[in-house]
């Protein structure tokens, strides 16, 4: 059965396919999902029992990806969201919808999925960029409730602004 790392690597591919197309990434969802099921290789089978995991991920990336986008551009400095390598930014979408849609996963866990996912598919800056933005969220939310929704994050970094 394959893990969550498994599945996140199989939304990493929807993610950048949607990107590359400027698609909605859930209108993919399922045409991979259809890809994928008829495969006899465990390494890519998509399982049931982690379908929902993905096309929960997914919505949720789909769902929030302006806010997701904004929270990027505020934290990567010197950066253009247009610029930056497909897959970083793919990982990045990932991760955020993952770190304010699934509160049961801690948000340390999905940081550190997330730089071993840009080390595997990215370049040799990878997986030093998602691990830059990534913890600077990870940060907003110590020692405080954590913030389970991108409004809140984006407030949390209004405030760092007008603070600095």
């Amino acid at each position: 059965m394959p893990s969550r790392r498994k599945t996140r690597e199989f939304v990493l591919q929807v993610l950048f396919a949607a990107d590359a197309q400027d698609r909605d990434p859930e209108n993919l969802l399922s045409l991979f999902e259809d890809h994928f099921s008829d495969e006899h290789e465990e390494a890519v089978k998509v399982y049931r029992v982690m379908k929902d995991f993905a096309r929960d991920l997914v919505a949720a990336v789909s769902r929030d990806r302006i806010s997701i986008d904004r929270v990027i551009r505020q934290l990567s400095h010197h950066w253009k969201l247009y610029r930056m390598n497909r897959v970083d930014r793919s990982i990045l979408r990932m991760a955020i919808a993952e770190m304010t849609s699934f509160p049961e996963i801690p948000g340390r866990v999905t940081l550190d999925e997330a730089v071993d996912l840009g080390k595997k598919y990215g370049t040799e800056n990878s997986a030093a960029f998602i691990n830059g933005i990534l913890d600077k969220i990870h940060e907003l939310q110590c020692g405080r409730p954590p913030a389970q929704n991108l409004p809140e994050i984006l407030a949390r970094l209004d405030e760092l602004d007008t603070t600095h």
